[in-house]
């Protein structure tokens, strides 16, 4: 029987019940993400959200949205019950959090304000939050909005003391750089950055320093000498850190069982031991690896189980 065949009864009937499955359904896929994101498992994949982007296809807002209130439910059991009854749902979740973030506020203060907000429009949370919070106004996220293969447009809220500090860098270099753009200017402060800071040009320069110091000293050491000491201890020093960059590369080396492929993440690396520490494995670079944040716990998921709730700290 096609829709317009429903009797009035039957059409307000059946329509309640799409609501009803439709926030069964959210509440059921919240669960399952919170669960992923707990054990880590998102494959070769360095994030829950690059995972639920490539692999499923969802927008990374809406990835990101679904990411942010899994956890949320972690930390908040009783949202379940408000997603329930249709009384929370994501742009809430996302208007509290997000307050919640610029006020630094405790979770008990945070769940006080899901309670105060529970079952509201969002225009009227809105309102709620500015009474409460007048100092804290919703600011838009950072937007890339793809032009063509090479070019992209970002949009992003600056407040007067980084357009003072932007401007006054332009400044300086108005005799070398006159006329810079904004976009030009990020790419200058990015480029110095990322030479003065990224481990593998602290790499290169270290290795450039110890060819240096062989070719003015007759006694040439090993190249391995001053890692002698470091096996005794948990954290790897400096030396051994560039050289684990140097041979590995700064990204992140796991790779996959099931799908086979390499994360290759370069976003908060970790070193990891690849026998644990905790287990007898011995700071020495062939027993080092770089992981992403999330693959290390994975790792440690899988080696200690729920005694890894060390490495899943709230997020």
């Amino acid at each position: 029987m096609t829709i317009s065949k429903l009797s009035d009864e039957e059409l307000i009937s059946g329509f309640k019940d799409l609501i009803f499955d439709e926030r069964e359904k959210l509440l059921l896929q919240l669960q399952h993400l919170a669960e992923l994101d707990r054990r880590k498992l998102f494959f070769h994949y360095p994030s829950l959200r690059s995972y639920l982007v490539s692999e499923h296809g969802m927008e990374e807002w809406q990835a990101e949205r679904k990411t942010r209130a899994a956890r949320l439910l972690i930390r908040f059991p009783r949202l379940e019950m408000q997603i329930q009854s249709g009384k929370m749902n994501l742009t809430l979740l996302e208007l509290a959090q997000g307050c919640a973030h610029r006020e630094k506020l405790s979770d008990t203060d945070l769940s006080d304000l899901f309670e105060k907000i529970s079952g509201m429009s969002t225009r009227a949370a809105k309102r709620e939050i500015a009474v409460l919070y007048p100092e804290s106004m919703v600011i838009p996220r950072d937007r890339i909005h793809p032009l063509n293969e090479e070019l992209s447009e970002i949009r992003f809220v600056a407040n007067q003391e980084l357009l003072e500090k932007l401007d006054e860098i332009r400044g300086l270099l108005a005799h070398s750089h006159p006329g810079v753009t904004f976009a030009e200017l990020i790419d200058l402060l990015a480029t110095e950055y990322r030479e003065r800071h990224h481990p593998e040009e602290k790499a290169k320069r270290a290795e450039a320093r110890q060819h240096s110091k062989q070719n003015q000293s007759e006694t040439v050491d090993k190249p391995t000498a001053h890692f002698s000491n470091t096996e005794e201890k948990r954290t790897a020093s400096a030396a051994l850190v560039n050289e684990l960059t140097r041979t590995e590369g700064y990204q992140c080396s796991y790779v996959d069982p099931v799908t086979g492929k390499p994360c290759l993440s370069k976003y908060g690396l970790q070193i990891d031991h690849k026998k644990a520490w905790s287990c007898g494995g011995k700071t020495k670079l062939s027993n080092l690896r770089y992981l992403c944040q999330n693959h290390h716990a994975r790792v440690s998921f899988l080696q200690f189980g729920e005694r890894s709730k060390y490495y899943f700290k709230r997020p």
